[in-house]
């Protein structure tokens, strides 16, 4: 029946998404987003109002269930009040010399609906956490009736997953997008998402999403964005965040292990296997940094990507842009130098580029230049095995003569491509799982180490062991592939 349900308020959500007057996607298309907040903070604190928020649905049922032969009551004063506030909101004139500036100074998240119970509704202005905290709630549930639920459970926990992606990006609000997105929301009753509006109500922001969208690439084409000096561009980072949290926690289902050896401040050389043809393993690693380690939340790990993928067209300009850097070692020690967090793959493209009957058999480190980088700044060096990216994009051969007639690394032939053409280049829904092991301390070596040819080669070999060693223990404990 849940599913049922479920499917039902999908099947409105699809057809409400058209519907958006003109007056309210005008209004909605003035506000910017705001800056990202934690999601464990915000989460931690739905879950352990669940039971709270329980009692307090069950207590307002039992007050608005009419008694046999009694009237029906008027709204009450606390919703009335509730509604002239948006309307007001709404109703403001916005000053185009402030509006634009915020624009430009917040970076772009996606919005979409929470289910706001109507005795919520009195604190409508106020920060998105709010909303975030409803929402998280919300989700909670539809996850307990997807345990109770086996024939509906896979359209319960693609609900739930919808609703903690929608939860992540409202906790980003601050008071002026609130008040559109409740302004947005008041002619819907969400008190339930098993209720048609609820979806309805999703609907509405997704179509302010898509202005939000054309707002976003009319400030790009007018060049109205900052990078620094690598060409770290943070609204883009903004972004995609959503898109790489979904990949980390939905798509690959991934576990991470060990976050706590990242150190809290300072710089860091993070160094791991390296596979799966495309760089998805350095996008997880950060968001692994980013979900499991709420301090670091802030920090963006600037990964290190193979030069050969320069030649394929925008992939480089779009890794610049999230924060990943040629894999030069004079990069990698200039990062450490202004105590970044950084990622390599020492491996190169002969780990990113190796047959699926090799897989997880770490290839040579080659000359330990970025162990030198480390040695270099007294940066500690942070082992990291990384499994499931192989299965991800099973590589079967290689094409060689077409790989260097295209200037590429690699050409791969895998199950799904060329065959499929660009959907063939789909990672599959592998179960990733990501284990940072304890540090290797490099400032007792000092910087004349980096010159020393046997001690780089030591150092880069007790590291390789390392990560092997960690990749055989959680091959070992490994459960199913998908």
């Amino acid at each position: 029946m849940l599913d049922e349900n479920l499917n039902g308020r999908a099947t409105k959500l699809v057809d409400s998404v058209g519907n958006v007057p003109d007056e309210i996607a005008d209004q909605a298309g003035e506000a910017a987003v705001a800056p990202k907040r934690s999601r464990v903070r915000v989460k931690a604190a739905a879950v352990a109002n669940q039971e709270l928020t329980a009692k307090r649905r069950s207590a307002k049922t039992a007050a608005t269930e009419p008694e046999a032969g009694s009237t029906p009551t008027k709204p009450s004063r606390s919703r009335s009040r509730a509604k002239a506030v948006t309307q007001a909101a709404l109703a403001e004139p916005t000053d185009v010399a402030q509006a634009e500036p915020l624009a430009r100074a917040l970076p772009l998240r996606s919005l979409a609906a929470a289910p706001i119970e109507e005795e919520i509704a009195v604190r409508m202005v106020g920060s998105g956490a709010q909303l975030a905290e409803e929402l998280y709630e919300v989700e909670v549930e539809v996850r307990n009736a997807s345990q109770a639920s086996s024939p509906g459970g896979l359209a319960n926990d693609v609900a739930a997953n919808l609703l903690r992606l929608v939860a992540e990006n409202l906790s980003h609000l601050v008071e002026p997008q609130v008040k559109v997105v409740r302004g947005l929301l008041e002619q819907f009753n969400l008190g339930d998402y098993l209720e048609p509006d609820f979806w309805q109500g999703i609907g509405i922001v997704l179509r302010y999403q898509v202005d939000e969208q054309i707002a976003f690439i009319g400030r790009r084409m007018r060049g109205e964005y900052a990078l620094d000096r690598y060409g770290l561009d943070r609204e883009i980072v903004e972004l995609v965040r959503p898109f790489q949290s979904f990949m980390y926690r939905s798509w690959w289902r991934t576990t991470t292990e060990g976050a706590a050896n990242l150190p809290a401040s300072g710089r860091a050389l993070i160094m791991a296997n390296q596979s799966g043809m495309l760089p998805w393993d350095a996008t997880q690693i950060s968001t692994a940094v980013a979900e499991e380690r709420s301090d670091l939340a802030e920090r963006v790990v600037r990964p290190l990507y193979m030069n050969e993928l320069n030649n394929l067209p925008f992939v480089g300009q779009l890794l610049t842009a999230l924060g990943q850097v040629p894999a030069l070692p004079e990069n990698a020690t200039q990062l450490l130098a202004d105590d970044e967090l950084v990622c390599v793959f020492p491996e190169g493209s002969r780990g990113a580029g190796k047959l699926f009957r090799d897989r997880y058999r770490l290839a040579r480190f080659g000359r330990g230049d970025f162990v030198a980088a480390a040695l270099r700044t007294g940066a500690p060096i942070v082992p990291v095995a990384v499994i499931g990216a192989e299965e991800s994009y099973p590589m079967l051969a290689n094409v060689e003569p077409l790989a260097r007639l295209l200037r590429l690394p690699y050409f791969p032939i895998t199950p799904f491509f060329p065959w499929l053409g660009p959907l063939g280049m789909l990672p599959l829904p592998t179960r990733w799982k990501i284990a940072f092991c304890e540090p290797v301390a490099t400032a007792h070596y000092g910087p004349e180490a980096a010159d020393d040819p046997l001690t780089v080669f030591m150092l880069s070999e007790q590291i390789r062991s390392t990560i092997q060693e960690a990749v055989d223990e959680q091959l070992a404990g490994r459960g199913r592939v998908f």
